[in-house]
């Protein structure tokens, strides 16, 4: 890993965790304004992240763990207000602005300069038209830096003292019996609960004995196994401490973006206070004077248009290119079969320009200007990404088109590669169809389509459609994939062989589970386990009137633990479903011969900015894989 900017801890036997600097430190202000969080990602999955991050010295693990929740809960609910009321006043200012100009458009000639005067005048009592104050950019790295500063306050950076603190609570949580102590244990036996409270006389390879009673190993579940088996508990208390670490990492990242897009919030703020009005479509900032120019200029050019006789065979004037952003596309222009115009020449046959709905680009000056500078700021965008980043992270979207880029500096980006040609917009993306005899485009395996997702305008997704292949031709597209971003979340430690187990029968597709039913899950543990130890104490202080009763209490519990325990065991390696709605989109999901829908095989790359999905379906009875999409979604 190159010159990584920011690292909480050691590095670890199996690498580093780097703390992800926020989306909007990689785009044009005000990408990744307040609000833009969303739901926290899942644990970080790279190995040595518990190194990563820690809370502040002295502080109890255990407490930060369980006060991580509630405070990243508390962060979202301020976010979402944020994001509710982020653009309220840029908009409402706009909405008066073209309301002030419609109502003269209805009776008056807005090429007059006279009226116009009278329109700015008017705008003029409710809003600045031109700020007295220069707009206020964002320094993205002072402000990153102001965000890690503020985190390490409030957590700190004593690892240490951390593992210390976490060590301590998991031998609490998770004690190691010797003989002679008092234990408590529960067990099953077939479809029979029982419970042994007394003196612990014998620890065996394969039995325990308690009081006069002889209990095999193999009818213990693994917690209550790990507090009679040395190795079982070693490995049990790792994983406690893992996991708590690596919610505090969680947490710590979130509490970096939220201080970041704080900060950056304030920026915002003051730009509108001082009379700025920001466009979230287009990304930019304008004065109430510059938008109100650009809403006369439109309408005169528009009833220009409307009173212009139109022929047959048109072709598109080309002062229509500098009319594209207000119309809305944020881009390149689409060409439309109403839009072209005749030559002005009569005595020439008038051509025809072929119109298919591909993204066209006017060859001129101006266009190579703004191409230029969406190269130069991709190129410093991959560069960053080089040095600071690694695995999916150091991924910057596609080819020249980076990650946050608009629907205009997408496009331009592409506009020298071989497949612009094939760019046809839809809704909310921008298509890639591939034709049959497809492209190079450095891409392995054979794609079929491949979507620009835009969300606010900004480049969040892609998405490539393959086509279907043998296994042999597959495994060289999942090579690629683990030869760029390592392997993925479900081929690390013990699962090393997933993948390949997958032709072999040996790896299942795996489960998709919200993230809230896996909360869910695991809170049902926590309540069951508490019904069952209070049965178990009334049990204990029963009557001879009561002991059935409460026998039948006691073994109801054990059996609803028993459920909540194997319903949340079951989530355990499920893959989190927050970014594959769009991806299950792409794809035609499976039946069997019942009509229940077959899961399709999961393999993710998880990153703090970039999560990638690979999904796909494998017949072995063709040895052919199917309904393959690899996705990659920017979080930020």
């Amino acid at each position: 890993m190159k010159n990584t900017t920011w690292v909480f801890g050691s590095m670890l036997a199996a690498g580093c965790m780097l703390l992800s600097v926020p989306v909007a430190a990689q785009g044009n202000f005000p990408q990744g304004m307040p609000g833009g969080m969303g739901r926290a990602p899942g644990f970080p999955q790279q190995a040595g992240a518990p190194g990563a991050f820690i809370p502040a010295a002295g502080a109890k693990p255990a407490a930060a763990m369980n006060a991580a929740t509630k405070n990243t809960n508390t962060a979202r609910n301020e976010k979402a207000a944020l994001e509710a009321a982020k653009y309220q006043l840029s908009n409402h200012r706009t909405d008066l602005i073209k309301t002030t100009i419609d109502g003269y458009a209805a009776s008056e000639d807005l090429s007059d300069p006279a009226i116009v005067r009278s329109i700015n005048e008017d705008i003029e009592k409710h809003m600045t038209l031109v700020p007295s104050v220069p707009l206020e950019t964002a320094d993205d790295h002072a402000l990153n830096e102001e965000a890690k500063r503020r985190v390490n306050l409030e957590f700190g950076v004593d690892e240490k003292k951390a593992r210390e603190l976490l060590n301590a609570d998991a031998a609490k949580e998770i004690p190691l019996y010797k003989v002679g102590d008092k234990v408590v244990v529960n067990y099953n036996m077939g479809p029979k609960h029982f419970s042994v409270s007394g003196k612990l006389y014998r620890v065996g390879d394969k039995a325990i004995t308690v009081e006069d009673k002889i209990i095999n190993l193999v009818d213990l579940n693994d917690e209550t196994r790990a507090k009679f088996d040395p190795q079982r508990n070693k490995y049990m208390r790792t994983q406690f401490v893992e996991k708590r670490l690596q919610m505090l990492a969680r947490e710590k990242n979130d509490k970096l973006n939220y201080f970041y897009d704080m900060l950056k919030g304030e920026i915002f703020k003051r730009n509108e206070t001082a009379g700025y009005i920001y466009d979230p479509q287009t990304g930019e900032w304008a004065t109430a004077q510059m938008i109100s120019k650009n809403y006369i200029d439109r309408i005169v050019k528009e009833k220009a248009k409307q009173q212009k006789p139109r022929t047959t065979a048109q072709t598109r004037p080309d002062d229509d290119f500098d009319d594209f952003e207000e119309n809305g596309q944020g881009g390149a222009p689409v060409t439309n079969p109403a839009d072209t115009e005749t030559k002005p020449d009569s005595a020439q046959t008038a051509t025809v320009i072929p119109v298919n709905d591909a993204i066209k680009i006017a060859d001129n000056a101006d266009s190579l200007a703004k191409y230029e500078a969406v190269i130069a700021k991709a190129e410093n965008q991959q560069k960053d990404a080089n040095e600071n980043y690694a695995g999916i992270d150091a991924d910057c979207g596609y080819k020249k088109a980076c990650w946050g880029f608009n629907i205009a500096d997408t496009r331009y980006a592409l506009w020298h590669e071989p497949e612009f040609p094939h760019i046809e917009p839809a809704l909310g993306r921008d298509v890639i169809n591939f034709p049959p005899e497809g492209l190079d485009v450095g891409i392995a395996g054979e794609p079929s389509t491949i979507d620009l997702v835009y969300v606010s305008n900004s480049l969040s997704k892609v998405v490539y459609i393959m086509k279907d292949c043998s296994r042999q031709d597959f495994i060289r597209f999942k090579d690629s994939l683990t030869e760029q971003y390592g392997p993925a979340a479900e081929e690390r430690g013990a699962n090393a062989a997933a993948f390949a187990n997958i032709f072999t029968g040996k790896t299942q597709p795996q489960q998709i589970a919200d993230e809230d039913e896996i909360e869910a899950a695991q809170a049902a543990v926590k309540d069951a386990e508490k019904a069952f130890n209070k049965a178990v104490a009334e049990l204990k202080n029963a009557n001879d009137d009561n002991r059935d009763e409460l026998q039948e209490a006691r073994d109801q519990a054990a059996s609803v633990l028993k459920e909540a325990n194997a319903k949340a065991e079951a989530f355990e390696n499920a893959v989190t479903a927050d970014n594959l709605p769009y991806v299950f989109s792409r794809i035609k999901l499976a039946k069997d011969g019942d009509g229940k829908t077959v899961l399709p095989y999961t393999f993710n790359w998880k990153g703090q900015n970039v999560n990638g999905t690979l999904i796909f379906y494998y017949d072995k009875a063709k040895d052919r894989v199917t309904s393959i999409v690899f996705a990659k979604e920017y979080k930020k």
